[in-house]
């Protein structure tokens, strides 16, 4: 029995070292579609009703030499805005998967921009001192010209002052665009 033990606990040993990355944010602003389209299938329910996930899901990434966890998080409503006991338990959840996480990523709607409910959960990110990447989600609807991406980036770090150092990424989860 000692023996299966330990045979047990290095399993575990060796997957409690590799990293896990939650993807967080506002309802239906694509973290769950986002996942879809990193792993090449669609392994979480995606629809347009807000608040589908309700329970962080952890799904192992394995591909393309990259070895990690990533975590869909239900979407955080502001305080008043939670209605029910189910959706209380999911933010808290969610901010269980940001404390058990190395790094965030912080999934924006690119036609909403940066809300007031972002920061505050920018601000739980950064209280429990975790990496932070910010993903602008749904680029694949906004008009562009020339510059759409660079001035779009310079708002959101004027907003985001004095933490002008973190990554931005723009992608399209629906259409596949930028996601490795």
């Amino acid at each position: 029995m000692d023996e299966v033990a330990l045979g047990l606990s290095d399993d575990t040993d060796t997957e409690r070292n590799i990293p896990k990355i939650a993807v967080i944010g506002r309802p239906n602003v694509g973290k769950s579609s986002f996942i879809n389209a990193l792993m090449g299938e669609s392994r979480h329910i995606v629809t347009e009703i807000a608040g589908t996930t309700r329970d962080s899901i952890h799904t192992r990434y394995n591909k393309f030499g990259k070895d990690f966890f990533i975590i869909d998080t239900a979407g955080m409503r502001k305080k008043r805005q939670v209605e029910e006991n189910l959706e209380f338990y999911s933010v808290i959840r969610t901010v269980k998967a940001i404390e058990d996480s190395d790094v965030c990523i912080m999934m924006l709607d690119a036609t909403t921009g940066l809300e007031s409910q972002d920061l505050s959960i920018l601000q739980v990110v950064l209280r429990r001192h975790k990496g932070i990447v910010m993903v602008v989600n749904k680029w694949d609807l906004m008009s562009k010209e020339t510059n759409t991406a660079r001035d779009y980036e310079k708002e959101l770090k004027q907003r985001l002052a004095p933490f002008n150092d973190i990554p931005i990424l723009f992608i399209s989860a629906k259409d596949k665009t930028r996601i490795f």
